[in-house]
C-alpha cells in the first residue's frame, strides 16, 4: 500500500514538476520574443524619426500648408499643390522644383510602410505592433477626411501606379483594426489655408 502512495506522489510531484518548467519556458520564449521584437522597433522608429525625406512627408500629410525642409533648401507648400504632385503621368513630365522634391519624399515615405509590411509579411512582426506609426497610417486612411476631395482617389492611383502595395497592405490592415484600436483625429476648424 505504501508503494502505490509513493509512486502517486512521485507522479504528481513529477508532473508539478514538468508543468513548472513548461510554464518557465513559455515565459522565457515569450520575453526572448518580445526582446527581438524591440529590437527590431527601435532602429524602424529612429529611421522614421530622423529620416530627412520621411520628416517632410510627415509635414506635407499632417499640415494643410507650411514649409518643407529638404537638402537643406525650404519649401512652402499648399494642399493643392501636393494633390498635383501626387498625380500620376505616363511619363515624368518637367515638374516645378517643389512637385519634384514633393514626390521624393512621398517615394520614400511610402517605400518605408512598405519596409514594415514586409516585415509583417514574412511574421517578424504583427501589424498591431506597429502601434507607433497608426497616426501616420490614419493620416493617409483618411486622407479625404483630412486633406479634401481628390485625395482618396490620388493616393490610391499614386500607390497603385508606383507599386507601394506594401504601403496599401499597411492601411487595408489599419482600416481593419476596430475603431478603438485607431488613431481618430480631432479636426480642429481654422480659418486659413486650405
Amino acid at each position: 500500500m505504501t508503494l502505490r502512495v509513493d509512486l502517486s506522489l512521485q507522479w504528481i510531484l513529477s508532473a508539478i514538476g514538468f508543468v513548472t518548467a513548461f510554464l518557465v519556458g513559455l515565459w522565457q520564449y515569450r520575453r526572448a520574443q518580445r526582446q527581438q521584437k524591440i529590437a527590431l522597433l527601435l532602429p524602424l522608429i529612429s529611421e522614421f524619426e530622423t529620416d530627412e525625406e520621411i520628416q517632410a512627408a510627415c509635414h506635407l500629410f499632417d499640415y494643410d500648408a507650411g514649409t518643407f525642409t529638404l537638402d537643406e533648401r525650404k519649401y512652402p507648400f499648399k494642399n493643392t499643390d501636393l494633390l498635383e504632385a501626387m498625380r500620376v503621368v505616363e511619363w515624368d513630365e518637367d515638374w516645378s522644383p517643389i512637385q519634384a522634391a514633393m514626390r521624393d519624399v512621398m517615394d520614400r515615405y511610402f517605400d518605408f510602410f512598405t519596409k514594415l509590411a514586409s516585415f509583417t509579411d514574412i511574421g517578424l512582426l504583427t501589424f498591431r505592433d506597429l502601434k507607433y506609426f497608426f497616426y501616420y497610417f490614419e493620416l493617409l486612411a483618411g486622407i479625404e477626411k483630412y486633406k479634401g476631395s481628390g485625395f482618396e482617389q490620388a493616393l490610391n492611383r499614386y500607390l497603385d501606379a508606383y507599386r507601394f502595395g506594401g504601403c496599401r497592405k499597411c492601411l487595408d490592415a489599419y482600416r481593419r483594426l476596430p475603431p478603438s484600436l485607431r488613431e481618430e483625429l480631432q479636426l480642429v476648424q481654422q480659418s486659413g489655408y486650405k
